[in-house]
């Protein structure tokens, strides 16, 4: 075996990386050697991880049809150039190369053998993707070659790494074509600046996987010239991924330089937070997988990774465990905008808090995370871990099985058999993002009051109840046939180890103000107060405050189906889907194990969602209706309520 000393000369730091060939070919034949040494540490967890992987490629499988008629090239979705079209295939090409590569193969489970999956699927995809990129010799069926685009970086990294687990195997075409591909993703990236915004929209997510395809250069073109300037952006781009405003006067040594001097801009909060579509989003939190994609790869390729990989990770893991429910999903303080029920998904983020941050409350969230995951997949005897309309992103299903690749991945290089600890009850303030939690010992409380102004309690248990729409807590007042915004005037916060109280002053619209009164109990108990008065003179269409989301799903693992609905003394049985409506004046409200009681009987409705939105069902629950349209005058009180939420 070749073996190669790499001397990269960084800006005052010497990066010293050992690297092997795969083969004894020299010059531009060689590429770095996959190594894994057997670990039996999680064995039980790396074998139910791999029998997902098989079945939800065995249904991925399905989808494979040839292109054009042609037999030598291959894809699961339509032709075409953008993500939806090229994001899902390379994802599945690396998944299978995955299963060609690793673990205990079972042809039985997965549909076919290693060699006819190698040759009749793995190949023809492969050769699809290289030759419709820009660097090819076709295009897509949109009449365009795929690449240098918001995000093609990650695909040809996908593809990339789906050619190296088979790397001898593959014919020349296909290693030329992927050298090719990947060569210009990489260039295009090693050339640019890693971007930075904190506000909103992060950066983090895109500069992790613009390095991914660096990274899969460095695996592929040991040898290259340039192996030298991409190993140099690769560890600038992952650096710049998760920085905070702090960093730009750290001392700290990360890779043998100041961090001050890497400081590139901030893309997360100095609390570890960050935003997404606007929102502190937890889903994206989690996009740090892909900077330890990175990490794995160093280890999987003998390199000793660069210490940027994961920096600044586990902090931000800390907080995601915060934000985690007892089936491996998450409580979403700023509401979810797109699919719920993703809880396979984050099984990369706590396998690798296993295996890198030796972290024991990852590993409790890891087997939930499981559990979860093999009893969605049940549902489907194909194989599918999502269910139809569960995750309506194109990729969802694709991806899903890369992502639990790299956690049986992450997984083989753990260092200790930790114990499941779970998370510890009490408050985090989160002052950046603008929220407040309170982990109880049966609930979960959480308030923002940013770009979303939300209140929320949660069952802390794998039925969560409530679902995280993004006016829990606060409601619609509709006026001139129009939802009013919301927005915040003011508010006052009082936070201690396990308790926490909120004021707020919001006005919906210019017409109506709402004074808000928020109290967080150790105990579980959520009390709201809310006084709604007229700001000037105005006529409501409707008033629906004090609303919260209900799930309520035909097909969720952990839910029933339909919810036991109680007002005062009369029970219904709310079936899931069925658009049933009910109204009274209540003061005593059930719905399953959650307790809403009201101060003053007061007008109550809960309308059963008929249609899926942001791929789940969501019930409404509202606690102050004031029907039909009502004409106030300025300073007018419109309603004053208080209730009391508590967890059966």
């Amino acid at each position: 075996m070749k073996r190669l000393l790499c001397i990269v000369l960084f800006a005052g730091g010497i990066f010293h990386h050992n690297l092997k060939a795969q083969t004894e070919l020299s010059g531009n034949a060689s590429v770095l050697t996959c190594h894994l040494k057997e670990n039996h540490l999680y064995q039980q967890e790396k074998d139910r991880i791999y029998l997902l992987i098989e079945k939800q490629v065995h249904h991925l499988r399905g989808e494979i049809q040839n292109w054009k008629g042609d037999a030598s090239m291959k894809l699961i979705t339509k032709s075409g150039s953008g993500e939806a079209f090229i994001r899902p295939n390379a994802a599945l090409a690396a998944s299978l190369s995955f299963l060609y590569r690793f673990g205990k193969f079972d042809a039985a489970v997965v549909g076919l053998s290693k060699k006819e999956i190698l040759q009749s699927e793995i190949i023809p995809m492969l050769r699809y993707m290289v030759r419709t990129h820009k660097v090819g010799d076709v295009k897509t069926d949109d009449g365009k070659a795929w690449g240098d685009a918001w995000q093609s970086a990650l695909w040809a990294a996908m593809m990339g790494d789906a050619a190296w687990f088979v790397w001898d195997e593959l014919p020349a075409d296909i290693q030329t074509g992927a050298r090719n591909v990947v060569a210009h993703e990489a260039d295009r990236i090693a050339n640019g600046r890693p971007p930075h915004q904190l506000k909103l929209d992060s950066k983090s997510e895109e500069n992790a996987w613009n390095s991914l395809a660096i990274s899969s250069a460095l695996l592929l073109m040991p040898n290259d010239a340039r192996y030298s300037k991409w190993e140099k952006a690769l560890q600038n781009w992952a650096m710049s991924s998760y920085q905070r405003p702090a960093d730009s006067t750290s001392t700290a040594i990360v890779d043998q330089m100041p961090v001050s001097a890497q400081f590139n801009g901030a893309n997360i909060y100095d609390e570890f937070t960050l935003e997404n579509h606007d929102i502190v989003h937890p889903d994206y939190m989690a996009a740090w997988i892909q900077n330890a994609e990175n990490d794995v790869y160093y280890l999987l390729s003998g390199r000793k990774p660069f210490q940027a990989f994961l920096y600044n990770l586990p902090q931000i893991y800390n907080n995601q465990k915060r934000l985690f429910l007892p089936d491996g999903g998450y409580c979403y303080p700023n509401g979810q905008d797109w699919a719920l029920f993703r809880n396979a998904d984050w099984m990369p983020a706590h396998a690798t808090a296993v295996a890198r941050f030796n972290d024991p409350e990852a590993v409790y969230f890891l087997r939930a995370g499981l559990e979860t995951a093999e009893k969605m997949q049940q549902r489907n005897q194909d194989g599918a871990i999502y269910a139809p309309g569960e995750n309506y992103f194109a990729s969802a299903q694709g991806h899903l099985s890369y992502w639990l690749a790299q956690a049986w991945l992450e997984l083989q290089f753990a260092q200790k058999e930790l114990q499941p600890v779970s998370q510890k009850t009490g408050v985090n303030y989160f002052p950046d993002g603008k929220i407040l939690v309170n982990r109880t010992k049966n609930a979960f409380h959480s308030v923002s009051w940013g770009e979303k102004i939300m209140i929320q309690l949660m069952a802390l248990a794998k039925d969560h109840i409530v679902s995280p729409d993004q006016r829990n807590g606060i409601g619609y007042i509709t006026i001139d046939n129009k939802v009013q915004p919301v927005k915040l005037k003011s508010v006052k916060v009082k936070e201690t180890k396990n308790s926490f109280v909120i004021d707020m002053v919001i006005e919906h619209g210019k017409y109506i103000q709402s004074v808000i009164s928020c109290e967080s109990n150790k105990n579980g108990q959520l009390i709201i107060s809310e006084k709604l008065t007229a700001l000037q003179d105005c006529v409501t269409d409707s008033v629906e405050t004090l609303s919260f989301g209900i799930l309520n799903n035909v097909n969720w693992v952990h839910e029933k189906g339909s919810r036991t609905l109680k007002l005062e003394q009369q029970e219904f049985n709310v079936k899931a889907a069925s658009g049933q409506a009910y109204r009274a004046v209540a003061k005593s409200i059930k719905v399953d194990g959650l307790n809403f009681d009201l101060g003053t009987p007061g007008n109550v409705t809960y309308k059963a969602a008929s249609k899926l939105k942001d791929s789940r069902y969501t019930d409404m629950l509202v606690l102050n209706v004031i029907q039909d349209k009502h004409e106030w005058k300025q300073g007018n009180v419109l309603s004053q309520n208080k209730v009391s939420i508590t967890v059966r």
